[in-house]
Parts: structure tokens; C-alpha cells; sequence
């Protein structure tokens, strides 16, 4: 069985969405003072490859520790939309082209369909399939699957689907199916958490 780690180092300095809080590590305890060593981490719940709970935008949604670790868990298909998206906008996510590429990579409902996106953006039509699909987590190797006002987001958490947001590694790991594990920290009450992001193949 070959593992495949699909998660971003966090580190000092990362990449972080506007208004997000940054990156710091910072000693709290020293080899030289203490004998030992201990890190304060300063991130936000959304740094890095994390997950999307709906309480992201939905004041009574579920947080990450109300779902069970084998819901985070299972089978799933990474989708390559990297060429649609060079041709602009966003083809790369339209609902023709992603149900094209669905049908060459059945999942079972309650799956998880990775979007290879390098840039490209969802839409409505595409979310829309993919709640008729039945897919319990979407992901992408992008920090965020649409912008401002997020109707992406709103519609798939709306509806309990979990965002896995910064993949990384999809190159390595290729398209088709392969089993997915998205682990985040098990924060209480969290609208998301960074994961451990991994997938394998028998």
C-alpha cells in the first residue's frame, strides 16, 4: 500500500487568506533554559490543508468535533479541472464539464471528490451536482473553492458537506479513485481545524 501525504507544512509565514490570522510559532520553553522544549502555535482554524464545518458560516452548524472520525474517513475520486480552468473563468468547475469527468470516476454516495483545481473556482451548477451526487466531502488543492459571498461554500455546508481546502500533492498522488483520510484537531465547538491530509492506494 503506497500512502500519499496530501497536507501543506505549516509554517511561520504561510499563506493565509485576508483577515485570517497569521502564522507564528514562538518558544515557550528551551533547551538551553528549560532542559526541554515546548512551541506556542498561533493559527487559525483555518491555516493551512484544514476542514470546512458549517458553523464556518452557519451560526447553529455543526463544529469538526461533532463528526465522527469515520465520517472523515473513506472513498473517493480526484477530479483533474486543471485544463478547463486555463481556458477562463470558471469552466474549470461548470457543471458539464465536472459531471464529463464524474462519469469517467463513479464514486459511491457519500464519497469524497477532490477538485484539482490549480486556481480554478466552483460554482453553483457544479456544487449543485455534487449534492445530487451525494458526496459528503469536496476538496481542493486551492485555499478556497469560491470567494466572496461564498455561495459555494453556503450551499454544500448548508447541506453538511465538508470542505478540505490547501491539498497539496495531487500531482503525486494522480486522478482516479484512491481512500482519503481528512483528520483535523479535535478542537471543541470549531467552525474548522487543520488536518492531516492523506490518501492510499491498495
Amino acid at each position: 500500500m503506497k500512502v500519499f501525504d496530501l497536507t501543506l507544512p505549516l509554517h511561520p509565514g504561510v499563506a493565509v487568506r485576508p483577515g485570517d490570522p497569521s502564522v507564528t510559532f514562538q518558544l515557550a520553553c528551551s533547551h538551553e533554559r528549560d532542559g526541554f522544549q515546548v512551541t506556542q502555535l498561533c493559527l487559525g482554524s483555518h491555516s493551512g490543508t484544514h476542514l470546512d464545518a458549517p458553523r464556518h458560516f452557519f451560526p447553529e452548524g455543526a463544529t469538526t468535533d461533532q463528526y465522527p472520525v469515520e465520517r472523515l474517513v473513506g472513498p473517493g475520486v480526484v477530479v483533474d479541472c486543471r485544463f478547463a480552468g486555463k481556458r477562463g473563468g470558471n469552466e474549470s468547475s461548470s457543471r458539464g464539464f465536472l459531471a464529463e469527468q464524474l462519469l469517467a470516476h463513479p464514486i459511491p454516495r457519500g464519497g469524497f471528490v477532490i477538485l484539482w483545481l490549480e486556481g480554478g473556482l466552483v460554482d453553483t451548477e457544479a456544487a449543485e451536482l455534487l449534492l445530487e451526487l451525494g458526496v459528503s466531502l469536496v476538496g481542493t488543492d486551492g485555499p478556497s473553492l469560491d470567494e466572496p459571498p461564498y455561495p459555494v461554500h453556503r450551499l454544500l455546508l448548508k447541506h453538511g458537506v465538508l470542505l478540505a481546502e490547501n491539498l497539496s500533492g495531487l500531482e503525486t498522488l494522480g486522478v482516479g479513485p484512491a481512500n482519503f483520510a481528512f483528520l483535523p484537531l479535535a478542537l471543541v465547538e470549531a467552525d474548522g481545524a487543520p488536518i492531516r491530509a492523506i490518501a492510499w492506494r491498495d
